[in-house]
């Protein structure tokens, strides 16, 4: 998920480096480690994914979808995952006026959609009105990245003019991001919400196109042999060297990484913590990547009915999480222990350090105030109710069910019940859309690579990850402020507060810093993500 371009960046734009692993595709150095050579151009590498493909729209960030789609479209503005800089791709520069609510972007003339359409001024002005603004008609919703949007400007055939209502200091980084402002072509953006679903209908400019779509399981790319408008950071111009790309779905964790020793596969996503050393051990190579942005963690939705209605229940509940215990017990030292709301790396992030502490007697305290007492099972009790919640294993995270177990055991010890149901992907996600505020928590992140996530993630009228039903004007105010903020002191003293404030009402209990786990076989040369840890295979080779 592209996130990271430009050099005209103003002082107050600048992205700080991330912490992201990712493995030079320069020739020579083998992905595990070994004398690989020359890159070579042919062959074709299968990429083993734990969750099902749904609906393909744009704005999906299903983890398995984007691993997919940064391969297929592409973006004005690329942004190195190593030192988090801007610089250009489909667009060849850029000017930011004076007051920040004016860029101009001039573009390539040599761009190419995958239907042969040229790109031209007029395409990316369809695209970015449809994410300001959502289409109506087309059933097409205005996406929660995209604040203080105006309109666009065709210029000329390659100039465009993007204007904001007001100063947003993260907007380059939405320009960058992989759901947020990929370009497509005319024909697609014709297209309702369903059939912009269909993959068979996306046309991008990326180095792969469509060759297969195997239900939700499956999906086979080809390179496109007339690409060559890499970004200057990539390891090679021109035609990508993979010629197909298959990815499929392979839900047990144990297969995947059978696969990967018998050659059946070349990658597989989610290694699982118990099975890092087993990649390792038989001769593949484990790359783990932070994902910058929210780290993972369970939301506390506050329109819900309930115990969390009173701060020191959500309190006590932040006490009882032992983060330490989570890492080392159920996850690996691939993963970061939570210290803020963002994964450590993300530019500006916050120090949550003093919240998030294990303190058990504090639980134990704050729920005795709450007037919740211990029943002759441990389980408190109040107005013959119990201290009862239910936590879903979500399914879009391959550590999700034992960090949800470990936890039910660590809530207990202050009084608290969970109990645990495991729902598929498409229950999960019907369950959020009929009636999210019947679940108390909510498990999730939000990934970009700037501090931005964090008004896109919790403003009531963004995504509301909370559920507010009503605004906290206290976080709403310093939200818009931090996003207004172009000197760097003063926006990150902004987003300290902005984290104060989460925690300090303790809407937030994170879990572990989200962190995407690669297992790769020794004949995976030169493998890479953008920004947000979703892979980029344009690098990418196989070894004999």
């Amino acid at each position: 998920m592209n996130t990271k371009r430009l050099r005209t960046l103003l002082a107050s734009v600048t992205v700080a480096a991330t912490a992201a692993c990712v493995l030079s595709a320069c020739g020579g150095t083998s992905a595990a480690g070994g004398e690989a050579g020359e890159p070579v151009h042919g062959g074709t590498l299968t990429f083993f994914d734990p969750v099902d493909y749904a609906a393909w729209a744009p704005t999906n960030s299903l983890w398995s979808n984007s691993n997919v789609t940064g391969n297929l479209a592409e973006r004005l503005i690329w942004q190195d995952p190593e030192t988090g800089d801007f610089e250009p791709w489909l667009a060849t520069s850029w000017e930011v006026s004076a007051d920040h609510l004016v860029y101009t972007f001039k573009l390539r003339d040599d761009v190419t959609f995958s239907n042969g359409d040229p790109l031209d001024a007029e395409t990316v002005k369809l695209n970015f009105d449809q994410h300001g603004n959502g289409d109506e008609k087309l059933g097409i919703p205005q996406d929660p990245f995209w604040t203080d949007y105006a309109g666009t400007t065709a210029v000329d055939e390659h100039t465009v003019k993007v204007e904001l209502s007001k100063p947003n200091a993260a907007f380059l980084q939405v320009l960058s991001n992989y759901r947020a402002s990929s370009i497509l072509g005319k024909p697609f953006l014709e297209q309702d919400l369903n059939g912009q679903g269909d993959l068979k209908n996306w046309i991008g400019t990326g180095p792969f196109v469509v060759d297969e779509v195997d239900g939700t399981t499956g999906v086979t790319l080809k390179r496109r042999d007339d690409y060559d408008w890499a970004p200057e950071s990539a390891a090679h111009q021109g035609k990508a060297y993979l010629s197909k790309i298959v990815f499929k779905t392979v839900p047990e964790a144990g297969t995947r990484v059978g696969a990967l020793q018998s050659g059946e596969a070349q990658i597989a996503r989610n290694i699982a913590p118990y099975d890092e050393e087993t990649v390792e051990a038989g001769g593949g190579k484990l790359v783990a990547i932070p994902v910058q942005g929210e780290t993972n963690d369970l939301t506390i939705q506050t329109g819900a009915a309930g115990p969390t209605q009173d701060l020191r229940v959500r309190q006590a509940i932040q006490a009882a999480t032992d983060r330490k215990e989570i890492n080392e017990t159920v996850l690996s030292p691939s993963y970061g222990i939570p210290t803020s709301e963002l994964v450590k790396g993300t530019p500006l992030r916050g120090d949550a350090s003093d919240y998030l502490g294990y303190d058990l007697e504090k639980a134990k305290s704050l729920l005795d105030e709450a007037g919740w007492k211990a029943g002759g099972d441990g389980i408190r009790v109040k107005d013959g109710k119990r201290l009862s919640f239910h936590l879903r294993v979500a399914p879009f995270y391959q550590v999700s069910k034992s960090v949800l177990e470990l936890l039910q055991s660590q809530w207990e010890k202050a009084g608290i019940e969970v109990r645990i149901t495991q729902p598929s992907l498409t229950d999960y996600q019907a369950q959020e859309a009929a009636s999210p505020a019947d679940w108390v928590f909510s498990q999730g992140q939000t990934s970009t690579a700037e501090a931005g996530v964090l008004r896109t993630s919790w403003s009531i009228s963004k995504q509301n990850s909370a559920g507010f039903t009503k605004p906290d004007a206290t976080l709403e105010k310093l939200l818009e402020q931090q996003s207004q903020a172009f000197d760097e002191k003063t926006r990150k003293d902004l987003i300290q507060q902005v984290e104060d404030r989460i925690f300090s009402q303790a809407y937030s209990i994170p879990l572990y810093d989200e962190t995407q786990v690669f297992g790769l076989s020794d004949k995976v040369q030169g493998f890479a993500t953008e920004s947000t840890a979703r892979s980029w295979l344009y690098d990418t080779w196989l070894a004999e």
